[in-house]
Order: C-alpha cells, then structure tokens, then sequence
C-alpha cells in the first residue's frame, strides 16, 4: 500500500526535474490531477480546461482539444521521466490512456538483458541521444527566442476558430501531407555503391543529360528521393496544428506523389499541404503557376534566388530577391500560398529557397503566437482571414538557422 506521504514525494520529484521546471502548464495539470486523485475524485475533461486552462463556461470539448493536447504530451514527459532522472525510483506515477486518474504503482521489474541485447541498445541509445541533442538544441534556441519576445510558452494548441487554419480545415476531405524530397541517384563503384544529392538535378531530365555526358559513370537513378533537413521540424510543427483540429493525415513524397505517371486528378479530393524547396514541387508546381507565381535560382549559389508575381495594376512583376549579406549573414525568401481546387479542397504551399525559410515558414503558421503577427503585419487582425492567397516571407539569419522573419507581400486571390 503506497501511503499519501510517498504520493506526495513522488509527486515533487518529478515536479523537481529539469523538464517540468521549464513547464509550468505541464506542472499544474500534474499536480491539479494528482490532488484530484488524493481526494478520490474522477477529474473530467471539462473541468480540467475551466480549473487548470482558464477555459471559461462554455467550453466545448469537441471544439477545443486542447485537454486532450496537453494529456498527450504530459503522459510523454513521464515517461521520458522514468526512463532517465527517475529511473530507480520506487514509486511509479503513471496516467492510463483514455483516463484522467493518476495510479501510483511500485517500480516495475525489469527483466536482464543479454549481453549483445544490452551492447545494441547502448548503441541505440547513443545515437537517438545525439539525434535529440541536436534536435532538443535547435528548439531550446526557438524556445528562448519566441519567450525573449512574446515571454509566453510557445507550446499552446491552435484555437479551433483559428482565421488561418480553420477555413483549411472547413471540409471533411482527408489531408495529405507532401514532403518535398530531393532527387537521389546512385553511382556504382568498384567495392561500394554512393548515394548522391546533387542539388542541380531534381528532375528525370536533367538526370539523363547528366549521365549522357558523364557515360564513365555507373549511374542509377532511385525510385525515392533523399528526405530534406526541414522536414524533421516541420512535421513537429505542424504535429500541433493536425492534433489540434483532431485530422490525421497522408505523408506522401514528391518523388514518388509527383512522377511522370501523375495526373492532376489524383489529387482531386483530399487538402493538400506541401513543406519543401522550390525545387522539390515536381508537378504540384502547377498550384503556383496558375496563380501567377514565378521563381528562379541564382546560378552562383544554389540556394539563393529571386521570386516573380504577375500583377494586374502592373505590366511588370513584382520582384523579390534573395541575398546573401556581409559577415555569413543572408536573407532567405519562402512563400505560404493557399488555392481552392475544384472540388472545394484546400492546396496550401508552404516552400523556401534555403533552410531557413523552409524551416521558419511552417513554425510561424503553427504557433498562436506568431500567427498573431501574421494578420497585423497582413492587415487582417480583426477580419476573416483570406481562404486564398499569396504570402510572401523574407527570413534573415545563418546558413541553416532563422534569426527574424517579416511578410514583404501579401496578395489575397478573388476567382
């Protein structure tokens, strides 16, 4: 029998680590539910979001998920918990799925590992803990930035009446979610085979053309491309939008989406939201194109380039360029388009030059704080926001990471 004293212990160690010390929301949930749990009482999802979230009277919880968000996270810091700072300890709180009733069990025992089982899970783990150094110091740096200039937790669900996203999500129409993937071909060699990215061929053409003038080479083109460094913090973006609106989605590449078998019928139907380089659009470019976008790369660098929109008040286009400043500075440009398709579907590109824009593009639509921004700087801060239009963003910083962004062109579309 676990008396109320160790529950209570129990409760402030894990209070005490470092990742609930940095939380205050996932603290007071904790503890709200762990009171509840004490005094024998079943908490309810509706009085967790008036008690704990400020919700007020008529919270509807099949409108705002935002209990059920925060359950899902809070269960994972838990866990995360226990598989390092509370490790050895001999009480256990755990919160089962579908319920919000805190269970306080004794440490479960865990059986030997075999010596070769326990060398690959070292393995194992060194790898995935060098993965989420990485990655846990790319959020730290956004984290920090986003409280220096908001001084709130960026961690907040999307309101369900959201201007942005709520007119995205006003069908019942499955999501499809395309990765822009780079083109990726192989080259045999004696003893080994080399996977290569080369980011001046990103289509089937300029592939053949390549291995015409290089018939040296064992070439082979691959079926899938390469995965782009932005995708991995976009998919955590954008994670908090789709559970926010309760939407599953299909995650497709575009090298695969995209081939010269597709047809635009395919993709009748279903939302669509594309993360990538302007390079990786393969066909679904033709969104852009009949919306009168245009873009090209630089031929000195890569990733750089300048951007064209037709304009009806004037015979040239607008013009935006990217640039690479003094001191390894640059600006980087991205687009955020949304069109309707025939079937009343929703098309949203979210697509970059570089990193930076691909990556900071899709954290700024997915945050209620800088979507904020977004309609004061659009002029749409106290109107329905635009369900079609033509955003275009400049993001200033690194080579691989975004210091500052604004919205340099704003264009809603009228059929």
């Amino acid at each position: 029998m676990i008396d109320k004293t160790r529950k209570l212990l129990t409760l402030q160690k894990i209070l005490s680590s470092k990742d609930f010390k940095s939380s205050d929301k996932y603290s007071a949930l904790l503890s709200y539910l762990v009171k509840a749990s004490l005094e024998h009482k079943r908490p309810k999802e509706y009085s967790i979001a008036v008690d704990v979230f400020g919700r007020d009277k008529n919270f509807n919880p099949s409108e705002d998920t935002i209990v059920r968000y925060y359950m899902y996270r809070l269960r994972q810091k838990i866990t995360a918990y226990y598989e390092q700072d509370g490790q050895n300890d001999e009480v256990w709180l755990t919160i089962p799925k579908g319920h919000y009733d805190v269970k306080f069990i004794p440490r479960p025992k865990h059986k030997k590992k075999s010596r070769r089982a326990h060398l690959f899970g070292n393995r194992i783990y060194i790898l995935l803990l060098i993965i989420s150094m990485g990655v846990s110091f790319y959020f730290y740096f956004q984290y920090a930035r986003l409280k220096e200039v908001a001084g709130v937790h960026p961690d907040m669900a999307i309101a369900h009446d959201d201007p942005f996203w709520s007119s995205f999500f006003d069908n019942s129409l499955p999501t499809t979610l395309l990765i822009g993937d780079h083109f990726l071909y192989k080259e045999k060699e004696q003893d080994r085979d080399k996977f290569i990215v080369d980011y001046r061929i990103n289509t089937n053409g300029e592939f053949v053309r390549y291995k015409k003038a290089h018939p040296d080479k064992k070439l082979e083109k691959m079926e899938q491309g390469s995965l782009p460094l932005n995708s991995i913090f976009n998919l955590n973006d954008l994670s908090r939008v789709l559970h926010s609106f309760n939407r599953k989605v299909n995650i497709k590449l575009t090298s695969v989406a995209m081939s010269s078998q597709f047809d635009v019928t395919d993709i009748a139907g279903q939302n669509i939201i594309y993360i990538g380089g302007f390079r990786n659009l393969r066909k679904f470019n033709f969104v852009l194109e009949n919306i009168g976008l245009s873009y090209k790369y630089s031929d000195e660098d890569i990733w750089r380039g300048t951007i064209s929109i037709r304009d009806e008040k004037s015979k040239d286009p607008i013009m935006f360029k990217s640039e690479k400043l003094k001191d390894g500075y640059y600006t980087d440009l991205g687009v955020i388009a949304r069109v309707r398709g025939s079937k009343m579907e929703n098309y949203l590109i979210l697509a970059g030059f570089a990193y930076p824009a691909q990556i900071d593009i899709v954290r700024i639509i997915s945050n209620s704080i800088t979507l904020k921004k977004i309609y004061e700087q659009t002029g749409y801060r106290n109107k329905s926001f635009p369900s079609e239009f033509i955003m275009v963003v400049q993001v200033d910083g690194l080579e691989y990471s975004a210091l500052d962004w604004r919205v340099k062109y704003f264009k809603p579309l009228v059929k």
